[in-house]
């Protein structure tokens, strides 16, 4: 269960997950529950994968996105859930809550975008649901996507890591929302054929692995505490799209890289001392090594600390919220 938070004084998402994962009762079939990037049940003796995301007009796209573009990404943002699993992925659900105003096509359009970008990634659409809002509320899209392990790999969790490992990710990261609305969120493509390709390079030396979604400082943090660990983040290794440094500049393009969110780039952990190659898949992927994971210094402190210039900095306040885009 992935989480997208409100800055509402009176409800803090991070507090009622929280709350969720007290209430999820054990069962012999849930072999992953609440909050990894995709829970896991065993049928008969096979493992099956599930995850569950929406995509909120308003939150996450504004509502001059094009149905082609919004039905992609509430595809492809759950792909990026089973890529953080080095999973594969093998159907997707869909439901949707259409405003009054759609037109017949435009709905036609998006049910088209969600089919073939499912296709495409050899997920294809087998159910779902639709209904038109009462009002003229907004467009909602939630996607279920099931999914499998990769032959002769163990589904990779965040909370494997151990003291002392390797941080990395793949691409670079910061620029993804532009001001109109459009950009990276859109057109990013699932890191699939590089965590399928670093399982099998690198095998039981992958400790942990998520994907980015609320920027590398919320979902750092995240990320150490599922191992009662601190990631210790070097700013300047912070790999930096051309759009983020166009946004923030190049003295302050790290901050953008920690905080602008919706990369949907891999984090990941490799034991230390083990070589990480500097691109990986098909498409040559870069790869960046950010930081390292240490023990908590004492129970209370922080789960992530970011070293700019040598010099410990304050990025509890980074992330994206989507409040709205």
């Amino acid at each position: 269960m992935s989480a997208d938070s409100s800055r509402a004084n009176s409800f803090a998402e991070d507090t009622l997950l929280a709350h969720i994962y007290s209430t999820v009762t054990g069962s012999e079939h849930v072999l992953v529950g609440p909050g990894d990037d995709m829970a896991m049940i065993s049928v008969g003796n096979q493992q099956l994968l599930a995850a569950k995301d929406f995509l909120v007009e308003g939150r996450h796209f504004l509502p001059t996105a094009s149905m082609a573009q919004i039905g992609r990404k509430a595809v492809t943002r759950n792909i990026s859930d089973v890529a953080a699993m080095a999973a594969k992925p093998v159907a997707i659900l869909a439901a949707c809550v259409l405003p009054r105003s759609i037109s017949q096509t435009q709905a036609q359009e998006l049910v088209n975008a969600i089919s073939q970008t499912a296709a495409h990634f050899g997920a294809p659409l087998i159910g779902g649901d639709t209904c038109v809002h009462v009002a003229n509320g907004p467009l909602t899209i939630s996607v279920t996507v099931l999914a499998q392990p990769l032959e002769g790999v163990k589904p990779i969790l965040r909370s494997g890591a151990h003291a002392g490992d390797q941080l990395f990710v793949t691409g670079a990261l910061g620029g993804s929302l532009q001001k109109d609305g459009g950009g990276h969120h859109f057109t990013f493509e699932p890191r699939l054929a590089e965590c399928h390709a670093l399982a099998r390079l690198l095998g039981s030396n992958v400790h942990a692995m998520m994907d980015l979604s609320d920027g590398l400082a919320r979902d750092g943090a995240r990320f150490a505490q599922a191992s009662a660990l601190q990631a210790v983040i070097i700013a300047e290794q912070l790999p930096c799209t051309p759009a983020c440094v166009q946004a923030h500049t190049q003295v302050n393009a790290w901050r953008g890289a920690l905080g602008d969110g919706e990369d949907y780039e891999l984090l990941f952990a490799v034991a230390a001392g083990v070589q990480v190659p500097a691109t990986i898949g098909p498409n040559n992927t870069p790869i960046t090594r950010i930081g390292l994971l240490q023990a908590l210094p004492s129970p209370n402190d922080i789960a992530l600390v970011c070293l700019h210039n040598h010099q410990s900095v304050d990025v509890s306040k980074l992330g994206h919220w989507h409040d709205s885009i």
